[in-house]
């Protein structure tokens, strides 16, 4: 479809750099969902759309407003014709493999996903499932549509407000003053969310969002339209650097949006800009460009298609897990599938071939919107009774809703909601060897294990964990890390338990650098040791492609034996060797592989006593895990060091 300028007075001119732009969004957001090397922060081509959305609706609104043309019914009916009959064909095919490949619970949570994304407000019940346990977004066919619900939330308020402001003053000027300031309240919001550690409210809400809208709309009313082919081309050409920084440059745990967001949103207002006043150029059918026109003007329904075929593709493997022939082949399935949706839906529906009448439209909306509902509304009523009765399936589907938190000692000694620990995590026993467990999550899971194997005589066990946290010594800045790492040099300046042992998600933390990784462990248990502590650095935990229970789930269903070679992260073997290589001779810190001991000739477990699975997700052990893994460790560890 067209994107359309609309000049005061003059008749609309199509814009085909738009769609080049839309073309870069969505191929960076595909290619970072099926794992494209390289393409470490794909997602940003969400903000890219969000700013093209606010550029093109602002320019449309102010100039109906202008030919005093504007109808709220008509602009929700452009936008119905725009985004809902692709969507509902997307959901409604998507039912069918869901009930083929999803488990029951996976299918529960599916069906309850599909209610959110009809009512728009999938953003909202997606936040409220993130949290640092919330591993496998590949559980969530219907994950991406929470951008989706994001802009609709936008326009429903957006025409209103601008109608509101043009009733206040025609000037210009005062529409823009007030835009500008609605601009940085968004923006300022959603720094203040990032610096507050709720980093996934400002991802997923629409007010913190707001403003990627709003750049994109401020720039509608071209207050300073390029002057030169020079000014455009490197308009351009910055453009293009600010992307490139923002894909490839940052990283899975970069804080984002925040500051961050600035770079695709930056370069998204660049790009448009430079192509302030330019129109059309006829081009070879088969030059880059035209290929990138062509997949920004399927760009919507390659979005919404391209997620739920590689997420349910997934779940039709065992393990998971793609390789880069299926990939592909996924790619090119997805690529013919959102032509034909934008052929054949997108097409039809807003040239009016389908639907002629608005009062047509909005009753398709609502018949459409009511089947989709009845649907989900059956299939959870009949969800409700367990489909299996099996004690196997029972016991597996139970592992859904595992409480880890009191296992880990969630709020005080793992991740304390007071941002400092309870004084019985850290406190000493001088008539004891007193073992410290420092780390994140992937320390706090053997606390459960330690409990039920060490000695309370003879070992008194200390906690620091806090989720998504290295423990070193060195962290800066005044994140929730940085206090964690302030905090703890501060206690083992003063305090000297005879054994700190350090386990973390090494597999995470490396991706960052492994040389830093290893330097800052070194450097940390240098300091340590300097006042007589032991130090030992605990190894990759076993850690699995996909949620543990639900692969075993899936495979009982299926009537077929599991083996945890299918299962298991290969990258965690070689980076226990890595690891091993760079820190057993270092001074000061011992190197011990859980691997070694708890997988021999790479045969892990995917289960303990008589059936419950290893870890309760990828990798977080249950507390019968824990216990099998601490009792093979505890000879190496030699707890009680001497004491009497």
């Amino acid at each position: 479809m067209r994107n359309l300028i609309f000049r005061m007075g003059q008749m609309p001119v199509y814009r085909e750099d738009i769609d080049w732009l839309r073309g870069i969004a969505v191929l960076a957001v595909v290619a970072f969902h099926f794992e494209v090397p390289g393409i470490w922060a794909g997602y940003v081509g969400v903000d890219i759309f969000f700013v093209i959305s606010g550029y093109l609706i602002t320019r449309l609104i102010v100039s109906e407003f202008a030919a005093e043309n504007f109808l709220l019914a008509a602009f929700y009916e452009r936008r119905i014709r725009r985004l809902l009959p692709a969507l509902y064909a997307m959901v409604a095919l998507t039912i069918i493999p869901a009930f083929i490949y999803l488990l029951p619970s996976e299918r529960n949570e599916f069906f309850r996903s599909i209610v959110a994304t009809i009512l728009f407000c999938s953003n909202i019940f997606f936040w409220l499932q993130s949290g640092y346990f919330d591993y496998v977004s590949i559980d969530k066919p219907l994950l991406h549509t929470w951008s989706l619900a994001v802009e609709e939330q936008f326009y429903l308020v957006y025409p209103l407000l601008l109608w509101a402001l043009s009733r206040v003053s025609k000037k210009r000027a005062v529409l823009l003053y007030w835009l500008t300031a609605l601009t940085l309240v968004s923006f300022s919001a959603n720094v203040w969310l990032m610096r507050g550690d709720n980093a996934a409210a400002a991802f997923y809400m629409a007010p913190p969002r707001a403003w990627e809208f709003l750049i994109g709309a401020l720039l509608a009313f071209d207050v300073f339209p390029p002057n030169s082919v020079k000014v455009r081309a490197l308009a351009r050409g910055g453009a293009i650097i600010l992307f490139a920084i923002a894909i490839l440059g940052l990283r899975k745990e970069s804080p984002y949006p925040g500051f961050n967001a600035l770079l695709p949103c930056s370069g998204a207002v660049l790009f448009i800009w430079g192509g302030i006043g330019t129109g059309a150029v006829a081009r070879c059918s088969f030059s880059p460009m035209q290929a990138l026109g062509f997949f920004g003007k399927i760009s919507y329904s390659l979005y919404l298609w391209h997620w739920p075929v590689f997420t349910l593709a997934r779940f039709a493997k065992m393990n998971l897990v793609l390789d880069s022939v299926e990939k592909t082949a996924l790619f090119l399935l997805t690529s013919v599938i959102s032509y034909c949706s934008w052929k054949f839906l997108e097409q039809p529906f807003r040239r009016r071939a389908v639907a002629k009448t608005r009062q047509q439209m909005f009753l398709f909306t609502g018949i459409g919107s009511a089947l989709v509902l009845a649907v989900c509304v059956i299939t959870l009523v009949k969800g409700n009774v367990s489909e299996s009765s099996d004690f196997v399936s029972a016991r597996l589907n139970s592992f859904n809703e595992y409480d880890y938190k009191r296992l880990y000692n969630l709020g005080t000694c793992f991740g304390p909601t007071n941002a400092k620990f309870a004084d019985a995590c850290l406190r000493l026993d001088p008539s004891k060897t007193n073992v410290l467990l420092w780390g994140d999550s992937f320390a706090a899971h053997y606390v459960p294990g330690f409990k039920a194997v060490i000695d309370p005589t003879a070992a008194n066990l200390m906690q620091a964990t806090q989720p998504g946290c290295m423990p070193t010594l060195s962290v800066g800045g005044d994140s929730a890390c940085s206090r964690f790492a302030s905090e703890m040099r501060m206690f083992l300046e003063d305090h000297h338990p005879e054994l700190v042992i350090i386990s973390a998600d090494w597999l995470e933390y490396s991706r960052r650098g492994f040389s830093s990784l290893t330097d800052d462990l070194k450097q940390s248990a240098a300091n340590i040791e300097a006042s007589g502590t032991r130090v030992i650095v605990l190894g990759p935990a076993v850690q699995f492609s996909s949620r543990l229970p639900a692969a075993l789930l899936r495979a009982h269903f299926r009537g077929i034996e599991i083996h945890s070679a299918d299962l298991l992260l290969s990258e965690i073997f070689e980076l226990d060797r890595k690891m091993s290589a760079a820190l057993s001779d270092s001074k000061g810190l011992s190197f011990l592989s859980v691997l070694d001991l708890v997988c021999p000739r790479r045969q892990c477990p995917l289960t303990v006593d008589d059936g419950v699975p290893l870890s309760f997700d990828h990798a977080h052990l249950t507390a019968e895990g824990s216990a099998y893994v601490i009792n093979r460790l505890t000879p190496e560890l030699i707890l009680n060091n001497g004491k009497d």
